[in-house]
């Protein structure tokens, strides 16, 4: 999107009328820089800037920068009438040899400042009426009211006249566009020109001239030369040892001016984006286009690397700017950029993009037509190239569905003898190459053809446009993708090299939106897009042959998930893999959180991850039974540790038999037991895990279990390397408070399991199993991870239940529909009534922990969450607690992964959680 043209200089955020200094700034701007004034009130409200009817003046009137405005407009009319209009009339009055009267003068300001006034209800009138931009306005109603002034106060002699031309001529010459009504909005610097001469005649009429020296004068001063020309002329001439070119400070010089091309050239060999600025600035003015445009060609010409200026222009921020200021928003999809214009004066094409229709019937077209003649035509291939960018830059040819580069190729093959050219030509035979390919089938040869233009062989380093050759390389990797999708002869891997083709070009196209500029960036976008296209329609034949039952539903709520459809947990698993992999003693670990976490799915996947030396030994709490002693659970423990062994070390170990266990010192049988097994084990080590641990202590509790099994359980540990304990279970460290648990503290690694990263999440939701071919529309994954904050059983439970769903609708009630999942279906399962009845396994577990768990007071506040968010004072007051309670219990909450604080409330981690506990709260 083009952005708003920023002003060439210091722009002060708001016009005062106590500062002097801000109205000779204001009268600049008004004779020398119009834009200036149209920045300043976009940038006092853009929103304010743009309207343009609805009275939405009397909106203007709060803002200062517009009130001081209209307040300063008769202040400004009296100081254009004493630096403008005065010296004129007295100076015709001194060749006359007549006398003016001062108080002719005093009566000619109050005039000016009673016209002020006028011109502030005119302004106020064309705004409400016309709809006419503010700037355009004010700037006219100041010149009208100088002329209209210098005529009350001066209607008696020749001067009279003289000086009502000048004002009228150098005022209306002032503003390429002013607004006066809304016919008139667009009125060129010509067409002031034109009312200058018009009122050459009203000051005959006025002023009784007799004089053809007077005549002359009058038309002198109505082209703006009396009071400004012969001064900037010196300025010109000076600017070649020293101080500004008159160029580079007034938009409006309309007769030609010594020096100013070789100004521009020598400010683009100077410093090239700030050169490129003033060409620009100097291209606005019609009458001195012609310059910019030479000096832009003969630049481009003797560039030592012309394509990569051409590129230098593409990529520069400033091109971006429109290039003329807009008035209203309808210009938003006419004006052309910057760097658009400048292209197209490169190209000599034609003056399109510079003057609409109507501006090339008007004067302004006749100016351009006038100095067409002066401009460089030369047709090179430098030319026809930035003709090429400028064509392919307004983007018209995109959208049609014939779009092809081809044409272009006559064009960029001629760039081959410049430094680079051989990259720009390849690149665009590639693109041209790719954009022709419309079967998938044709894919694969993308290699190919990046090798046969050897672009994997341009050095990045010292290419015009990296980001290019990268994006194309990337598309060999693609087709690589296509091809194995075309050798492969199952389901599961076709649609594997699909998936992978389809997330390459959807990071690729990430990368072209982010790092390449146009027009290389809007024609690698719609050659992805045709590409995507044409493999997820091949994605989708492969679904379409294989809807012959209801789907497999890889979605497991409740059970540990093993295997291929274990989604997500890299992170743990890694760091478990850091811990376990290394030689020599190994740290044992605590997995903890909440209920449904998946805690017994990282222990069940264990699986081979740690090499053939490494048995894996699962003695589940729950699984061990109604144990009745320590002695019954050693003795389950080391039948578990016996059925591990291969045949031979079972025979030669022998079976562990329970009265040994449970007649004798339990940690006797189960040190020799180990003795036996350190010797037969070889090289091999065991990681007993250990779900659900928190039984333990419930067993210990009620005495069945001895409270020094943990502390010989930390002996074990220190005493044989090759013996590793992984605990899995609700609570954290700091939660158990029992004497008996400290001395394993200092054993263990404590591991939180919390919720799901969004990007884990994601593949979770879209890709459960390899072989899952129902697609989910981004808004229905958005709101499941929403809704879930990641809780791993939440989004099997949701996606367990849509796959169910799908099942029913399409194979049980006969309703075909999308194999797509959308958001309304997930609204649908949500709001089922036994979405919460078949989740309560999660849901009530949350709750029972809250109810039973120190301190008190949790249920309470989780209540009161339910309803809506709240702070620390708030709770306090909804829940009757102390401050020190509630205190306490939202701690134990946050670590539970119950709640969470942002800013200065506290709200609900998993967002169904508080939904249960609000449908909870109103059945009771």
């Amino acid at each position: 999107m083009p952005t708003f043209p920023t002003y060439r200089g210091e722009l002060p955020p708001c016009l005062h009328p106590l500062n002097l200094g801000h109205y000779f700034w204001l009268a600049y701007w008004v004779c020398f820089r119009p834009t200036a004034l149209k920045c300043y009130l976009y940038q006092a409200d853009p929103e304010l800037y743009w309207a343009m009817s609805d009275l939405n003046i009397f909106n203007s009137l709060r803002l200062p920068a517009y009130r001081n405005l209209y307040l300063m407009v008769p202040g400004v009319n009296l100081l254009l009438l004493a630096l403008v209009s005065l010296p004129v009339v007295l100076a015709i009055s001194w060749i006359q040899n007549t006398s003016v009267s001062f108080l002719d003068i005093a009566w000619s300001a109050v005039g000016v400042a009673v016209m002020g006034v006028f011109v502030v209800i005119l302004t106020l009138i064309n705004i409400t009426l016309g709809g006419v931009n503010v700037a355009s306005s004010v700037t006219l109603g100041v010149t009208l009211s100088v002329a209209l002034g210098i005529v009350d106060g001066i209607a008696d002699d020749v001067a009279s006249g003289a000086a009502f031309g000048v004002a009228f001529g150098v005022a209306f010459s002032a503003f390429k566009e002013v607004g006066f009504l809304y016919a008139f909005k667009k009125v060129s610097v010509a067409f002031g020109v034109a009312v200058g001469a018009f009122s050459i005649a009203v000051g005959v009429l006025f002023g009784f001239l007799d004089s053809i020296a007077v005549g002359v004068a009058l038309i002198i001063g109505t082209l703006r030369l009396l009071p400004f020309y012969p001064l900037q002329l010196v300025l010109a001439l000076r600017s070649r040892f020293r101080g500004k070119h008159p160029v580079e400070w007034d938009e409006l010089v309309i007769l030609p001016l010594p020096g100013t091309q070789q100004l521009l050239t020598r400010r683009l060999q100077q410093n090239e984006k700030r050169g490129l600025r003033l060409v620009v600035d100097v291209l606005r003015n019609t009458f001195q286009g012609h310059y910019a445009q030479r000096a832009l060609q003969a630049y481009l010409h003797s560039h030592s690397a012309p394509l990569h200026f051409f590129y230098t222009l593409v990529t520069c921020p400033d091109m971006n700017e429109y290039f003329f200021v807009p008035d209203i928003k309808r210009d938003l999809r006419l004006a052309p950029t910057n760097r658009a214009v400048l292209l197209n004066q490169l190209s000599g094409w034609g003056a399109s993009l510079i003057l609409s229709d109507e501006k090339l019937l008007s004067s302004v077209g006749l100016v351009w037509r006038l100095t067409w003649r002066r401009r460089d035509r030369r047709l090179t291939p430098l030319t026809q190239f930035a003709g090429m960018l400028d064509e392919l830059l307004l983007q018209k040819k995109f959208p049609s569905e014939d779009f092809d580069l081809f044409p272009y190729r006559q064009i960029y093959d001629r760039l081959t003898d410049y430094p680079g050219g051989v990259e720009i030509a390849n690149s665009f035979d590639a693109m041209a190459i790719f954009l022709s390919y419309n079967h998938l089938s044709a894919l694969p040869a993308a290699a190919k053809v990046v090798e046969k233009l050897q672009l994997h062989r341009i050095s990045l380093e010292t290419a015009i446009r990296p980001t290019v050759i990268t994006a194309l390389t990337r598309l060999k990797e693609i087709g690589a993708e296509i091809a194995t999708y075309q050798d492969a002869t199952t389901r599961a891997n076709k649609q594997a090299a699909l998936l992978r083709a389809t997330d390459a070009l959807d990071k690729l196209d990430e990368y072209v939106v982010a790092e390449v500029v146009a027009p290389e960036q809007t024609i690698l976008r719609r050659l992805l897009g045709q590409w995507r296209k044409l493999v997820s329609e091949a994605g989708g034949e492969e679904g379409r042959a294989q809807i012959s039952g209801p789907v497999p539903n890889p979605y497991i709520a409740g059970n540990p998930v093993i295997g291929d459809l274990f989604v997500g947990r890299e992170d743990i698993m890694g760091e478990l893999e850091e811990l376990w992999t290394k030689p020599g003693q190994c740290p044992s670990v605590v997995l903890y959180g909440h209920r449904r976490m998946g805690k017994s799915s990282i222990l069940q996947n264990l699986g081979d991850r740690f090499g053939a030396q490494t048995v894996i030994i699962d003695f589940n709490m729950q699984r061990v039974g109604n144990i009745a002693s320590t002695g019954e659970l050693f003795h389950a423990l080391a039948l578990e540790l016996y059925d591990s062994l291969p045949p031979a070390g079972q025979q030669e170990l022998g079976e562990p038999q329970e009265e040994s266990f449970t007649t004798r010192n339990p940690y006797n049988t189960l040190n020799r037991f180990l003795k036996q097994l350190d010797g037969l084990r070889g090289e091999g080590r065991f990681i007993i895990t250990l779900d659900e641990f928190e039984l333990l202590e419930e067993k210990i509790e009620q005495q069945r279990l001895e409270p020094n099994l943990l502390d010989y359980w930390r002996g074990l540990i220190h005493t044989y390397p090759w013996w590793i304990m992984a605990f899995a279970g609700l609570h954290n460290l700091e939660e158990m408070r029992r004497d008996y648990w400290h001395p394993l503290y200092s054993s263990v690694k404590a591991i939180p399991v919390s919720f799901l990263s969004p990007k884990a999440a994601l593949r979770l939701i879209t890709q459960p199993s390899p072989d899952f071919d129902i697609d989910y529309d981004p808004e229905a994954i958005e709101r499941i991870i929403n809704l879930t904050n990641g809780q791993a059983y939440l989004i099997q439970h949701i996606c367990h239940a849509l796959v169910t769903r799908f099942n029913r609708q399409t194979f049980e009630e006969g309703r075909e529909g999308k194999r797509r999942f959308t958001l309304e279906d997930v609204e649908t399962v949500i709001n089922a009534p036994e979405f919460y009845r078949d989740g309560n396994a999660y849901f009530h577990g949350v709750w029972d922990q809250a109810e039973k768990s120190q301190p008190e007071g949790q249920l309470k506040i989780l209540e009161k969450l339910s309803s809506a968010e709240m702070s620390l004072p708030e709770l306090v007051e909804e829940t009757a607690l102390t401050e020190q309670q509630v205190l306490q219990a939202l701690t134990a909450l946050k670590n539970h992964d119950v709640i969470e604080q942002r800013g200065d409330n506290f709200v609900y981690r998993v967002k169904l959680m508080r939904r249960w506990v609000a449908r909870r709260t109103a059945r009771l």
